[in-house]
């Protein structure tokens, strides 16, 4: 049977970190999973994580009507961190956004960064189906962290930020992009010509449907350190894109920034 993971929030550890015999009370989705889908019983042991403090095994000890109490047996792994690589996309429809938001957590995202355009068509993000989206997919991967959400900006504002530190890489539709291959194997190069690599954020930026205007292209074209990549000779919906994307830039920049980060 495939290992049994929840995501809870509740704070784990105390300032002593001593969490051995920690009891928790599992509520919500979290106690149906347990006890209706996985029809845990007491006794039985699942494994915890809260994006802070790594992953923990814990047992049953009592099953009320609609909560579980737990207890905190041992630690089995420490906080890794995942990627440096933040996805920023115009928002898309609500079947594909949740495809975005499930696989690009698998794929090791560490920030999501929503947007909208000029043409952007949908204006609204349901944060709760997105981080629920979000928690499935970690649970399911084995990621013991939680990627970022960030509120929704529109890409003028997000372009206005700090830019110190940061490679923007744009998936360019528009046939004015080199071959992401060399484009990204240069980004490499200077990368660790620079000695720059730890402290680096990627941050991969996707349009939506109808793709950016020309005012746009021009816009993040003027940033000393952005990079447009072409995804081939075909137009790609926004969702494939982003995933395309991920591939490529963990392919090329991956062994950056995916070192393991213990906090112990």
């Amino acid at each position: 049977m495939s290992k049994i993971r929840i995501f809870v929030e509740e704070v784990i550890l105390n300032q002593s970190k001593q969490f051995l015999k920690t009891e928790l009370k599992i509520i919500g989705n979290n106690f149906d999973y347990l006890t209706k889908v996985m029809r845990l019983k007491i006794n039985d042991l699942f494994f915890v994580f809260n994006g802070l403090d790594g992953e923990f095994e814990a047992k049953i000890i009592n099953i009320e009507k609609k909560f579980l109490q737990a207890s905190i047996i041992k630690k089995t792994s420490n906080l890794t961190a995942t990627s440096k690589i933040t996805i920023a996309f115009a928002l898309i429809k609500n079947v594909r956004i949740d495809f975005i938001a499930s696989k690009a957590t698998e794929l090791g995202v560490a920030k999501f960064q929503p947007l909208t355009t000029e043409r952007t068509i949908v204006n609204k993000i349901n944060y709760d189906r997105f981080k629920a989206n979000v928690k499935e997919a970690c649970e399911q991967c084995g990621r013991n962290d939680f990627p970022q959400i960030s509120s929704l900006k529109t890409l003028e504002k997000f372009l206005q930020e700090n830019s110190l530190n940061k490679i923007y890489i744009l998936c360019d539709e528009s046939g004015n992009a080199q071959k992401s291959s060399f484009v990204l194997s240069e980004i490499a190069k200077n990368l660790q010509k620079n000695n720059s690599t730890q402290e680096t954020e990627f941050i991969i930026i996707v349009g939506p449907e109808g793709g950016f205007t020309e005012k746009e292209f021009n816009k993040i074209y003027q940033l000393g350190n952005s990079y447009n990549i072409s995804m081939g000779p075909r137009i790609l919906r926004s969702d494939t894109a982003i995933i395309s994307a991920i591939t490529l830039v963990q392919e090329f920049l991956g062994d950056f920034n995916l070192k393991p980060n213990f906090i112990y």
